[in-house]
């Protein structure tokens, strides 16, 4: 099985992603090294040049909380933009491992493609009888456990600047909060449940560029039912810092795969807003940054 390099990469480092020839002898017969698929929508950026993130020593996976990764990092604005996967719109972060990359020489050329590699990549698998297969439906298989007591990884963030003194100690007060509230049964945001049966998701008609501003707590959660949610969809303790401001809308979301099933889900009423992903406090600094789902009912209307 082929396993993961590692090399001294450092955040904000420019890295040279490999050519789609060399990626492709990293993979095994499923397309995977370590476990973490190459994906069909990562192909186009053989031999471009990208800047280090963050590292992806750990990360969030849905239904399992926070694993362990090796020799995986992420790239500054690379993410999945779902065309091999009939569309997704989830725009996930790509992890990359550092295989799949080299520290940046001055004058240092990209090797260049052969178009047979590229289609090989192209040609990747990306479902699984009636399971779509991308690197957000492995992650569990990608990762290993790692125990909640474990605080090793805080002080390795710290220690590369991807995490500051202060945010360590909120994450710290969120994560006891959170468990405090999980064991007591109410929603993860505090003040956030509601009294609603059936939840009106909105009907804004919002288009990208819209501008909108987020209602007030109070209005917010008046559309959530007694989990805090709004038919199935959660309201995220990151939104509560976006409460009364305004933002443009990024794009309307229609489907989603859903990283613990595999399945197409469909989405109505519901948009992401530009710049406004999870940052992870209450993840314990995943790095995933994954974009945040928004109602319409949870926003309004304003002139640019």
């Amino acid at each position: 099985m082929p396993t993961a390099s590692r090399q001294d990469f450092q955040q904000g480092q420019t890295v040279l992603i490999r050519s789609a020839e060399e990626i492709a002898r990293t993979l095994d017969a499923d397309g995977r090294l370590e476990g973490l698929p190459f994906m069909p929508e990562m192909a186009r950026f053989c031999g471009t040049r990208a800047r280090i993130h963050r590292h992806a020593d750990k990360t969030c996976v849905e239904g399992y909380g926070l694993r362990y990764m090796d020799s995986t990092v992420i790239l500054e604005d690379l993410r999945c933009d779902g065309s091999s996967h009939d569309g997704c719109q989830r725009t996930c972060m790509l992890f990359w491992k550092e295989a799949w990359l080299r520290l940046l020489e001055d004058d240092a050329p990209a090797e260049a493609s052969s178009p047979g590699a590229a289609l090989s990549l192209l040609d990747l698998p990306t479902m699984r009888g009636d399971r779509y297969v991308c690197q957000s439906t492995e992650l569990h298989q990608a990762t290993r456990p790692m125990s909640r007591w474990n605080v090793t990884h805080f002080l390795r963030e710290i220690r590369r600047g991807e995490l500051t003194l202060p945010g360590f100690m909120q994450i710290l007060y969120t994560t006891s909060r959170g468990r405090l509230r999980a064991l007591l049964g109410l929603p993860l945001v505090p003040g956030m449940a509601g009294e609603q049966k059936r939840n009106p998701r909105g009907n804004l008609g919002l288009q990208p560029g819209d501008w909108v501003e987020v209602l007030s707590h109070e209005e917010i959660q008046a559309t959530l039912d007694p989990n805090g949610k709004n038919s199935g969809l959660s309201f995220e303790p990151g939104m509560v810092d976006c409460l009364g401001k305004r933002y443009q809308v990024e794009h309307q979301l229609d489907r989603i795969i859903l990283e613990q099933t595999g399945k197409m889900a469909t989405l109505a009423h519901t948009v992401t807003l530009k710049g406004v992903t999870c940052q992870g406090p209450c993840s314990k600094n995943c790095p995933r940054n994954n974009a945040l789902f928004w109602r319409e009912s949870w926003l309004r209307r304003v002139d640019a």
